[in-house]
């Protein structure tokens, strides 16, 4: 379980749903939220608003009596992995995803809100408001924005109230375009808001933004205090979906008694999970910090597949692809055909590829690179299985056979 600490609230990030729950921590809240109710009202209406639009999280449920939403997983936070991806390649989703709010009528805080403020060197648009998975850009955190119309609207603070009152769709925008154009300058704003001691800014904004964030404890790291009142509403949001996909996808059939490759494990949970019943497991990770205290039959690689196919590291009986290869495509610079390829290469006659495809409800593009890795998948391997993986944006799994 992954945890991120806001102002208002605690998140809690399981693998394909997300709860957030207000008041966690049992502090004051500060007056221009208004309060901790009206944060979760906030959030949730706009959440309902955009129940049909692509670039958001959907609501799942709500619960009053704990102030808690649990809402789809959208992906990493852009704050700790800008440096990954090209950004220019998603300035129409950014322009999606404010045509999305005119539309629902929500309007969504913003640094520059106010007229009279001066203007910060490090004041820019959170790169921890978005979101990005499988090249989809998603926007998150609604407890500050302005639901026009709603019940939350009428008990707004008088401070929010006069930002609302010179709101400007058209800056909101190009914040957002701009965030895209100079991630830098994003992090290094967002950097310098987070850290508690500002005399590590030069030495970190130079760092790897996946290290700085590993350092940043007090954001990732819940109190046990937390974690005892987390444990209380567990059951009833149920968030350990790694053990239905391990069951949905038969990984015990496949897996057991065999050498098993995780390609993209990420935190490596899947693998740990494989490993109970195969004779090895090793996760192979390029960006993802992997724990070492791991069963004795897991080996971790932390390296991109590109370079580990270089190191020609043998054959294994099962490869596991699970949901992965658009990353493989997009930052490994590979095509549909090489990533089948590559896998064909690391298995031996009878061995078998498990391929879970990523989101396919409602992204065109995860669908059409589906359609062309299954293509790829025919003209070196025989299909032996295929089935549902997951329910959340509708994934898919196949088994791939190779043969003599």
């Amino acid at each position: 379980m992954k945890y991120s600490i806001g102002k208002a609230s605690g998140v809690f990030i399981g693998e394909d749903t997300v709860v957030k729950i207000f008041n966690l921590r049992n502090k004051p809240v500060k007056a221009a939220r208004g309060s901790y109710e009206l944060c979760w009202a906030r959030e949730r209406e706009c959440l309902k608003r955009l129940g049909n639009s692509n670039h958001f999280p959907k609501l799942i449920a709500s619960h009053e009596d704990h102030l808690g939403l649990q809402m789809t997983q959208c992906g990493e936070s852009l704050f700790h992995t800008w440096q990954e991806h090209n950004l220019m390649l998603y300035l129409d989703q950014v322009h999606a995803i404010a045509d999305a709010l005119e539309a629902a009528n929500i309007q969504y805080f913003f640094p520059g809100m106010d007229p009279l403020a001066n203007s910060k060197k490090y004041a820019k648009f959170p790169l921890s408001n978005f979101c990005i998975e499988d090249g989809h850009l998603s926007l998150i955190d609604f407890e500050l924005a302005n639901p026009v119309g709603s019940n939350s609207e009428k008990y707004m603070s008088d401070r929010l109230r006069y930002l609302y009152d010179n709101y400007n769709a058209k800056g909101f925008r190009q914040s957002l375009v701009e965030t895209l154009k100079n991630p830098r300058i994003s992090y290094e704003s967002e950097l310098m808001a987070k850290l508690t001691d500002k005399s590590k800014f030069d030495e970190m904004r130079v760092q790897n933004p996946r290290e700085v964030y590993k350092t940043m404890t007090s954001f990732t790291q819940p109190s046990e205090k937390i974690v005892n009142e987390w444990k209380k509403y567990q059951k009833r949001y149920g968030m350990d979906q790694a053990v239905d996909r391990v069951a949905n996808m038969k990984l015990a059939n496949v897996c057991t008694g065999k050498t098993v490759v995780d390609i993209g494990c990420n935190d490596g949970y899947i693998t740990g999970l494989v490993s109970k019943f195969a004779t090895s497991a090793t996760g192979v990770e390029p960006h993802v910090e992997l724990s070492e205290d791991k069963p004795a039959n897991v080996n971790w690689i932390r390296t991109t597949f590109n370079n580990f196919l270089e190191s020609k590291p043998g054959t294994f009986d099962v490869l596991l692809s699970l949901a992965v290869s658009i990353q493989l495509r997009d930052f490994g610079g590979l095509t549909e055909q090489e990533i089948v390829n590559g896998y064909y290469s690391l298995l031996p006659v009878g061995g078998i590829v498990v391929h879970e495809t990523q989101k396919l409800q409602d992204r065109p593009n995860n669908q059409n690179h589906t359609n062309a890795m299954i293509a790829a998948f025919k003209t070196k391997f025989v299909q032996v299985d295929h089935g549902d993986a997951r329910g959340s944006g509708k994934r898919e799994y196949y088994h791939f056979l190779k043969e003599a």
